[in-house]
């Protein structure tokens, strides 16, 4: 699909940012070993990040993938990639797109000023995307400016608020446990229908939780986490703190996250995100 970038014939402009938001007027924090999570008179780890953002928007209902809709006169995925660029110890950010949005990727970066980005294809499905922006990091080819980090964190390129506390807390943790991720109370009760559309089942909302992102983990573990795992989980799976569990026997650590994590998935939450950056 051929993006139309909104204003792409005009000069490049940083456009309209999260700097408004509450918290973010703070620049982000020293690099430090303390920050993430190491011992004093360590080295720091180095953590990277891996964008899924091959999605085709269909549950919005409009044409443009949602992760390239325009908030503001500015693609969503911007507000994002700004969002973790504002985090100074996030070394690499790696993105997957589909082949078709790959310019229009690179447009965006060099419109926008992005910096620390590059650009892998996705796969056909959440799983197969992220599976290749984690090759890519694990290449470590002397050609490459991408190396081997030791913490990434996966994170969804339709959540553009997310602040350096949880992804440091999050990463703090994958350190200690190998992985963890962001949780939220649920809203509502799941239920389970049965093959003929009748109730089976219901979960207690107290006792089950949300899964948001962002999510870290130890690289070596959910890396071999995908390596081992099987083309049904990589077609139909979409936890990657599951993964980690069933083939690294790693139990995530589960982190509160805050009300900022939601995912832009409907058309209404296009207005919803406008609102909050204005």
């Amino acid at each position: 699909m051929e993006l139309g970038l909104p204003g792409a014939s005009g000069p490049a402009e940083p456009g309209p940012c999260l700097s408004s938001l509450p918290g973010a007027e703070q620049e982000a924090s020293a690099f430090s070993p303390s920050a993430v999570g190491a011992e004093p008179g360590l080295r720091a780890p180095v953590v990277a990040a891996v964008l899924p953002a091959g999605g085709s928007g269909e549950r919005m209902g409009v044409p443009t993938p949602k992760q390239f809709c325009p908030i503001l006169e500015r693609p969503l995925i911007s507000y994002t990639l700004q969002a973790l660029e504002r985090v100074c110890w996030i070394k690499h950010i790696v993105v997957a797109v589909t082949g078709d949005n790959m310019e229009a990727m690179n447009t965006i970066i060099q419109r926008y000023r992005h910096k620390r980005i590059s650009v892998v294809e996705a796969g056909v499905t959440r799983h197969r995307s992220i599976f290749n922006g984690l090759k890519a990091l694990a290449e470590d080819q002397p050609s490459s400016k991408l190396s081997k980090p030791e913490v990434v964190i996966i994170h969804d390129a339709v959540r553009p608020f997310v602040e350096e506390d949880v992804l440091l807390e999050v990463v703090t943790a994958a350190k200690e446990h190998g992985a963890a991720g962001a949780i939220r109370p649920l809203v509502s009760t799941v239920i389970s229908p049965s093959s003929d559309g009748c109730l089976d089942h219901s979960l207690e909302r107290a006792r089950h939780r949300a899964s948001e992102m962002p999510q870290a983990f130890l690289f070596d573990v959910i890396y071999e986490a995908y390596q081992q795992c099987s083309d049904y989980d990589l077609e139909f799976g979409t936890e990657c703190l599951q993964l980690a569990l069933k083939y690294c026997h790693t139990k995530a650590k589960l982190v509160e996250g805050s009300t900022d994590l939601w995912k832009v998935t409907y058309k209404r939450d296009l207005y919803a995100a406008e609102s909050i950056i204005k």
